[in-house]
């Protein structure tokens, strides 16, 4: 039975918090607007928000701050999503229980709970995963510089430093155009260099955002600007020396064209536009007539080079038509498997 404390008003229920047994208003108590635990109570969960929040800080200290969080939203009978609660952490700082809470209450979360946590394996997905789930909705002119600068390197340069969503797309856009400079990657070096200048232009622009906040108040600390202001110069120093150091200062000059008129750029500038002619047609290679052409000449070469006994011949044309026997049997097969194929998309009225 809920702990409900009637008055002779009944203008605004009261309940008797399980944890401290004070008795408070129902607005001291968090609701779970979908929960079938706590029905009897309207919703309401009878851990008052004061214990709740000293729960939390106590095993946050005890078992880490997401893994508190976790323990909070069981207690509040919440479905917890490790998507959402790291984009809080990233936009706020911090994710605040009420603020997730109040989130709940929207219609995108009706009729899910704690239990969902479990169900949907929620517990056991990776920051790996998240970060994948994210960044399988950036846009395609994001995505296609994320896959370049992770080819070229031969890892993900960005992964485990602790940057935001935005950052990290920052990052890939920015690095995309030093890897599009000719020969960079033979030169592990100068990638290293690349990447580090790529998080410098980061450091940056999150002072300019600094900067831009502190020059927006009515009365800006001129003391934390110069501070700022001088942070960003030693950044831009190191920037161009490191730029000019490994050759990259081009690149890092957007006005330069240094680069644009290669075949590499202009190939990569088609596959971004899924441009299917710039792919190459190997088998019209091989059987093209001057290619035939090439490869009689060479065979007719090397038969007036040899010479070969009658037994020879034999041995030859034995293995020959064992060969002949072996390709015709794969043809054979594949004739077959491509007529049961167009059966199938006949079946289906072109869908497949």
């Amino acid at each position: 039975m809920p702990r409900k404390v009637v008055t002779q008003k009944e203008a605004a229920p009261v309940y008797k918090c399980l944890c401290c047994g004070c008795t408070k208003k129902e607005t001291e108590f968090y609701r779970s607007p979908y929960s079938k635990t706590w029905k009897q109570s309207n919703q309401r969960v009878l851990f008052c928000k004061n214990c709740l929040e000293q729960l939390f800080h106590d095993e946050s200290e005890q078992y880490g701050v997401e893994t508190a969080f976790v323990i909070a939203l069981a207690r509040l009978d919440l479905p917890y999503y490790r998507n959402l609660y790291v984009s809080m952490v990233e936009k706020y700082g911090a994710c605040n229980i009420g603020s997730y809470a109040r989130l709940m209450n929207g219609t995108q979360y009706r009729d899910v709970s704690w239990v969902n946590t479990i169900v949907d394996g929620e517990l056991e997905r990776t920051i790996n995963e998240v970060r994948e789930q994210r960044e399988g909705r950036w846009g395609k002119s994001d995505k296609n510089n994320m896959y370049a600068v992770i080819s070229m390197v031969g890892y993900d340069p960005f992964a485990d430093l602790g940057l935001t969503e935005n950052d990290r797309k920052y990052c890939f856009n920015v690095m995309a155009g030093y890897c599009a400079i000719p020969g960079i990657d033979e030169d592990g070096h100068k990638l290293e260099s690349a990447v580090q200048i790529t998080l410098s232009r980061l450091q940056c622009k999150q002072i300019d955002d600094m900067i831009f906040k502190e020059s927006s108040l009515k009365n800006p600390n001129i003391k934390t600007l110069d501070t700022l202001s001088a942070t960003k110069k030693g950044l831009l120093d190191t920037i161009n020396r490191i730029a000019k150091d490994n050759n990259l200062s081009s690149a890092y000059n957007s006005s330069s064209s240094s680069g644009q008129n290669t075949l590499s750029k202009k190939m990569k500038e088609l596959a971004a536009d899924d441009f299917k002619a710039i792919q190459v047609n190997v088998f019209d290679i091989q059987t093209c007539a001057a290619m035939k052409q090439i490869a009689d000449l060479s065979n007719q070469s090397i038969l007036e080079q040899l010479s070969l006994e009658s037994s020879d011949y034999i041995e030859m044309i034995k293995e020959q038509r064992e060969m002949l026997e072996k390709i015709t049997a794969e043809r054979d097969e594949l004739k077959e498997e491509n007529r049961n194929l167009k059966n199938k998309l006949n079946d289906s009225g072109g869908d497949m």
